[in-house]
């Protein structure tokens, strides 16, 4: 049967050409939108256009029957190409224009090259272009210097510290080496998952060190890793870096030295290949050789003389990815300089400043960073030009993902953790930044519950499964913040060692590069006492800050180190509690809901299971909060303020045990229920945190 080519009366409407919507979009200075009536309409309809749209609405949309209206909008889509889009579409879902139709009588000038218009490849082939990949690498050697490339005049002591030799394997010689320079290498970042994968090992090293040993193990190496040889050889570099091959899978120590310096052996490859199709060591790299892809057509005649095509961008292809699920693979995939995706049988190529992918025309003149799409921040945030934005920004992806030992997820983040300390100029704390930390200890929960996890500390992201927030409000950026902790915070935050030591969290002394002179940086400089400005119950003393140094606890002291502190502690019923979301509201001695809560641990505690009176205590305050300003929320004002008066308190929700207390949950309270606390409450407490 022919394809129909007539448009349906919405499409009609539609100038199914990019001049013509850029155009327009210029001439209104907003965001081009077309309606197209409702998505049960486009669903059944004959039209051509209609059903490129259809096959880009998610899941959900269409298991509701296409329900609501759907509108098409003209902006910058994959790799900032220009594009169509709708609100009912898969997440980083666009259509875009063939480059087979591009017009040739358009001036190439450097914003209206149409290969940024009409960029949808039409054909893709079923070998990879190798020439093509190394035409990208190329530009970016030639254009963004150092926002792409590490230093190469290191000594190998400066460039992989604490590393006494580097394991590559050399696919020339079909061996592995031990080199102490440095070399030009690729590195793979990919799953091992559960396929049994070729390891080395004290005894086989001696073997393996031997010119052709890879040829005599090809047939036990598993599939991604034969691939990246194959494609390291193509490329014309001499060196592989993969873990499997490269650390000793059986000593303790190598591993360690090997784990320790991963961030930078990632850092410093040529080139991250990052093998995200399938699940494990054998989904191959699609492409490479000869017979593991197809090839397919990108696009599709919608009338005559116009062909579209349906992308979907790198960051939304990589959303539902085994790889990315995983915690060992994201300083390995945002810490690298150039990385090339396989991804749903296509590669993607991205850097610092550019993007670029097998069925998108080339840019090559690309030079203008990389920033954030519909599908992910992360590109973005690991410049960390705004770094307590960006930090926050990368624990939530981190902690949406999933680790094998629970033990790893301060180490699988530890090169994260090192490029922020530099950059805030301090140092971290139990996974926090010790000169914002009262901002960072206000995480909470998104969308789940968090689980715990025993062997970190409770008070930070490491002690708890599951993605957490670090919400910052609209008083949260640039000088504003300097304010905050100055003004809205008071506590001075101790740490206490296992053997009973304690230390300042944030100490100016041991911080010596921080520029305190500096308000560019953000960072603590004065504080205000709790008293000064703040309501205080009658005849209550907030005076003391300092630590009590002689306890003794009735449990056993955990081995990490506690958080020893004094603030105000205050007693609430909670109410309305949501056990699917597992959170609640905080309800005061006049029965007035004050606050919200979210309960961390739900399904793994009883504590939540009594009748209450829960303890809570004050961190900090709180000008507004996401939360509240969801539509009708009626425990946002109790209670009438003072003239200036901020609404909120940041609070922890508390459990003890033998003198010690742990986090079991993160809310916000109205400050005006301070005083209608419940017994025993409320009071200056000294607080020891585990």
């Amino acid at each position: 049967m022919q394809r129909p080519t007539t448009l349906c009366e919405y499409c009609a409407r539609i100038p199914l050409d990019p001049r013509v919507l850029d155009s327009e979009s210029d001439r209104i200075l907003d965001l081009l939108t077309y309606p197209l009536g409702p998505g049960s309409r486009i669903k059944n309809s004959s039209c051509p256009f209609c059903r490129l749209i259809f096959y880009t609405f998610s899941e959900d949309f269409i298991a509701a029957q296409c329900p609501s209206d759907v509108e098409l909008t003209w902006s910058a889509g994959p790799s900032n190409r220009r594009a169509l889009s709708t609100s009912s579409s898969r997440i980083d879902s666009w259509i875009g224009f063939s480059s087979r139709i591009e017009p040739r009588d358009e001036q190439h000038g450097s914003n209206s090259n149409p290969k940024w218009k009409y960029f949808v490849e039409p054909w893709m082939t079923p070998v990879v272009d190798t020439a093509r990949i190394l035409r990208w690498i190329s530009s970016c050697e030639r254009l963004h210097s150092s926002a792409c490339a590490m230093p190469t005049d290191l000594t190998f002591a400066e460039a992989f510290r604490g590393l006494h030799l580097l394991r590559l394997i050399d696919v020339e010689n079909n061996s592995l080496v031990e080199i102490t320079r440095v070399e030009k290498y690729v590195a793979l970042s990919y799953v091992w998952g559960a396929v049994p994968n070729f390891r080395l090992t004290k005894a086989n090293r001696p073997s393996l060190l031997m010119p052709g040993s890879l040829k005599k193990v090809s047939k036990i190496l598993p599939n991604t890793i034969k691939d990246a040889i194959v494609l390291v050889r193509r490329l014309g570099c001499r060196y592989l870096w993969v873990d499997a091959l490269c650390l000793l899978q059986n000593d303790a120590e190598d591993l360690e030295l090997g784990v320790n310096v991963m961030d930078l052996i990632y850092e410093r490859a040529w080139l991250t290949v990052v093998a995200s199709c399938g699940h494990d060591a054998n989904a191959r790299l699609p492409g490479v050789q000869e017979g593991t892809r197809n090839p397919s057509h990108n696009t599709v005649e919608v009338i005559p003389g116009v062909e579209m095509g349906i992308v979907t961008g790198l960051d939304g292809l990589l959303k539902t990815s085994v790889y990315n699920s995983r915690a060992w693979t994201f300083q390995e995939q945002v810490l690298s300089r150039r990385v090339l995706y396989f991804i749903d049988d296509k590669i993607f190529y991205r850097c610092r400043a550019a993007e670029h992918a097998e069925h998108f025309a080339d840019v090559l003149s690309q030079n203008q960073g990389v920033g954030s799409s519909l599908g992910s921040l992360l590109p973005e945030a690991i410049l960390m030009t705004d770094p307590i934005f960006d930090f926050s920004t990368m624990l939530f992806y981190y902690t949406k993902r999933a680790l094998t030992n629970q033990n790893d997820a301060l180490r699988a983040y530890a090169g994260i953790t090192r490029r922020f300390a530099e950059v805030m100029k301090c140092h971290f704390f139990q996974g926090l930044p010790t000169v914002m930390f009262d901002r960072f200890i206000i995480f909470h929960a998104e969308h789940t519950a968090l689980h715990r996890r025993s062997s970190f500390p409770s008070y930070s992201w490491t002690g708890w499964r599951g993605p957490s927030v670090v919400e910052l409000d609209d008083n949260s950026l640039g000088e504003v913040t300097n304010e905050w902790l100055k003004d809205k915070t008071w506590i001075v935050w101790y740490k206490r060692s296992p053997s009973g030591i304690t230390n300042l969290v944030w100490d100016p002394e041991a911080n010596p590069s921080f520029p305190s002179s500096n308000m560019q940086y953000l960072g603590y400089r004065g504080r205000r006492a709790f008293s000064d400005g703040r309501y205080v119950p009658k005849r209550l003393k907030t005076i003391r800050t300092m630590p009590t140094h002689e306890v003794s606890f009735s449990r056993e002291v955990p081995s990490y180190p506690l958080l020893q502190f004094w603030t105000l502690s205050l007693f609430y019923n909670i109410s309305d509690v949501d056990v699917f979301m597992a959170t609640g509201h905080l309800e005061d001695s006049n029965g007035a809901k004050c606050g919200f809560i979210w309960l961390d641990g739900f399904e793994e505690t009883t504590f939540f299971e009594s009748q209450g009176p829960f303890e809570i205590i004050l961190l900090s305050e709180a000008y507004s909060h996401a939360l509240v300003k969801k539509g009708s929320v009626e425990w946002r004002d109790p209670y009438p303020l003072a003239a200036g008066q901020w609404a909120y308190y940041n609070v922890l929700l508390l459990e003890w045990q033998g003198g010690i207390a742990e986090r079991r949950g993160f809310g916000l309270l109205h400050q005006g229920a301070v005083e209608f606390s419940l017994a025993p409450g409320p009071t200056w407490k000294e607080i020891f945190l585990a």
